[in-house]
């Protein structure tokens, strides 16, 4: 298992960055939602009879409300994406034979509608080894004819001839390669106004039967946590922008590439004409600016909450689109939480951030057994409790980085949302959890302590040789450092993996373990007796050794990785110790275990004691792995699963 959570690092095209090593600290959305200090139009979505979630208006706009008391690893809702895409860029070289290979770094397709990997099983068990291409864009793949059809008619019919066009205008072989983070988003931007033209044609026809967005709302039969959630078509346009982007008059477009204006001359024609060939006499009478405003529910004239009206181009509605991608679209990742694509879900958005979150998110990919019947779905968004949550309390999830401290999430929050977070991690005293007063006594305590606990050992720690320690300070603090000295041991680090990186790329392997072990001795070697003394939790060297444990796994080094597994165990148990539950925590739990189970068979001349201990170490790590689990991937989970295989047959030296 551990194979597939440590992938080395690779180059997305699409960006043209080199994306993290995983594990890393909990990945963001590839988009970031603000704090919602605005009016919506999700007033109108339906709350469910039996639902655990209700919208309610407040002093920071509709927010929901858990509607009684939900326990930890209930599932509040689940949403239908109103748009969704793959990840990784057409660019790719998809066509070639790539093997058996297991990452999701493009090695295998994923279909483009229900994201079902290619060579997976599906829950009948049967294995789905090829899929079939677009014939037309030679970029989307599926799964199953069905999935191809749905998808034309859902999302991919701009797309695909967008791509189709993109490919003649340009000289080169593959010219899907975006020059910009607009040209990026086009064809998400594409399939967004694919879905909400078909939105628009179904409401018009049911027009004397609905009265409002209310009627696109959940399966109806659903109650509870079965609900699925979908939106309508007008529910797009209330999402939140940046002021600049709210009032047209302060917006200027200015798209002068050649894919933004395909992508709008596409947009434009298709909004003028219906949805059949012989309607397009349709735009003879009907502007085609007027008509593409009216699908993404800008109309040229628009009002705002002072009922003062405000005209919108064609230019200035596709810029606050792209805004409102950037402020509200959410990282679609799978169990292992890699991030394998994109998508709009307005409904989601409705949940405010906290930095002590009371909620997480999850995606269901590929296909449900309902009734002995496979049925193949977009990716469906779930917001799940990671904690027990009381009756009347907001539901809240992270949109940043929860294993940063105060400063930078704060910083970081203001710069990509521009709001100032005062929840209560972020308040004066924030959160804390319990520490040995002997700071010597840092290092793993937090593995230590849950391994004692489960062998009922009566030398655990007690609580009166503990301290309350707040979560900022665990993570930062230190003792005989200046503030420079401790910002040049940073930059060291950070040198120092950039030398490792660079080693890796170059195929030096001796020379990047190298690196990596320096750059944590530059913490480890202050806290053995000196006078001066780093965090074991801090939160940079943690990120020294997520890359030092990747590359001891690559490179076979199995009692190595044991223990720099530990210590970012360790990490990842204080960072989210106020979450309780947290993916990320699970998962590196999960890996621990395989590792501990590795490290016990390896024929390498060590004792047979010491390899007990390992097995008995791989079930601890096992246990603690599946308490997490159990709420943030739930119980039919294939590697919840696992675990309790693992569990029960147990592990032999």
């Amino acid at each position: 298992f551990f194979y597939y959570f440590f992938q080395r690092p690779y180059r997305n095209a699409s960006t043209k960055d080199i994306l993290p090593t995983i594990p890393s600290t909990i990945l963001p959305p590839l988009y970031h939602r603000p704090h919602h200090h605005h009016h919506h139009h999700h007033n109108n979505i339906h709350n469910a009879k039996n639902s655990s979630m209700v919208i309610q208006s407040g002093p920071h706009g509709l927010h929901a409300i858990a509607s009684k008391d939900i326990n930890a690893g209930s599932l509040i809702v689940q949403c239908l994406p109103l748009a969704h895409s793959i990840l990784l860029p057409p660019g790719m070289p998809m066509e070639e034979d790539e093997g058996d290979d297991d990452d999701d770094c493009g090695k295998r397709r994923r279909c483009t509608r229900c994201f079902f990997r290619e060579g997976d099983e599906d829950p009948s068990g049967m294995r789905r080894k090829k899929f079939g291409r677009c014939s037309k864009c030679r970029v989307a793949y599926y799964c199953s004819r069905s999935c191809q059809a749905d998808d034309w008619n859902e999302q991919h019919k701009l797309e695909c001839q967008y791509y189709v066009k993109r490919r003649k205008q340009s000289p080169t072989p593959t010219p899907f390669y975006a020059q910009s983070p607009e040209e990026d988003a086009l064809p998400l931007l594409l399939r967004t106004f694919n879905s909400l033209k078909l939105l628009r044609e179904n409401s018009d026809k049911d027009a004397n039967t609905r009265k409002d967005d209310s009627a696109q709302k959940d399966e109806e039969d659903a109650q509870g946590g079965d609900t699925i959630v979908s939106c309508g078509p007008r529910h797009f346009s209330s999402l939140a922008v940046s002021p600049e982007h709210i009032h047209p008059s302060t917006s200027t477009a200015a798209f002068g590439s050649s894919s933004m204006a395909l992508a709008k001359d596409l947009m434009s024609s298709y909004a003028a004409r219906g949805s059949s060939s012989k309607d397009a006499k349709k735009e003879k009478t009907e502007k085609r600016s007027d008509a593409m405003l009216r699908i993404w529910g800008y109309e040229s004239t628009v009002g705002d909450n002072n009922n003062n009206t405000q005209s919108y181009t064609p230019d200035q509605a596709i810029q606050r689109a792209l805004n409102a991608f950037q402020k509200n679209n959410f990282g679609i990742v799978n169990s292992l939480h890699s991030p394998v694509g994109e998508g709009v879900y307005p409904c989601a958005a409705l949940l405010n951030h906290s930095c002590s979150p009371n909620c997480i998110l999850r995606y269901k990919l590929g296909a449900i057994n309902n009734m002995g019947k496979l049925q193949y779905h977009p990716p469906i968004l779930q917001i799940v409790a990671c904690r027990d949550i009381a009756f009347g309390e907001e539901l809240s999830h992270s949109y940043v980085d929860l294993a940063l401290c105060t400063e930078e999430r704060q910083a970081r929050l203001m710069e990509t949302h521009g709001f100032v977070c005062e929840c209560k991690r972020c308040k004066q005293g924030g959160c804390s959890m319990e520490l040995p007063k002997r700071r010597e006594e840092w290092e793993l305590w937090p593995l230590r302590k849950e391994f004692q606990a489960q062998e009922k050992n009566s030398s655990m720690q007690t609580k009166s040789n503990c301290m309350k320690v707040y979560l900022d300070d665990a993570m930062t603090r230190c003792l005989g450092l200046s503030g420079t000295e401790q910002a040049h041991i940073i930059q060291q680090s950070h040198v120092l993996q950039e030398k490792a990186n660079q080693s890796m790329v170059n195929g030096d392997a001796l020379g990047e373990l190298h690196n990596l072990h320096k750059a944590t001795e530059l913490y480890t070697t202050r806290g053995r007796g000196g006078t001066e003394w780093l965090s074991p939790f801090h939160g940079q060297l943690y990120s020294v050794r997520c890359s030092y444990l990747s590359a001891l796994l690559a490179n076979g080094q199995i009692h190595q990785a044991v223990e720099e597994c530990e210590h970012v165990v360790s990490f990842l148990a204080v960072a989210f110790s106020h979450v309780q539950n947290h993916p990320l925590l699970g998962l590196q739990l999960y890996t621990l275990g395989d590792l501990y189970a590795a490290a016990s068979t390896m024929g390498d001349g060590r004792s047979l004691s010491e390899g007990k201990k390992y097995a008995t170490k791989s079930t601890y790590a096992y246990t603690w792995a599946k308490k997490v689990m159990m709420v943030t991937h739930g119980a039919n989970d294939p590697m919840v699963q696992t675990l309790d295989d693992n569990i029960a047959n147990g592990v032999k030296p």
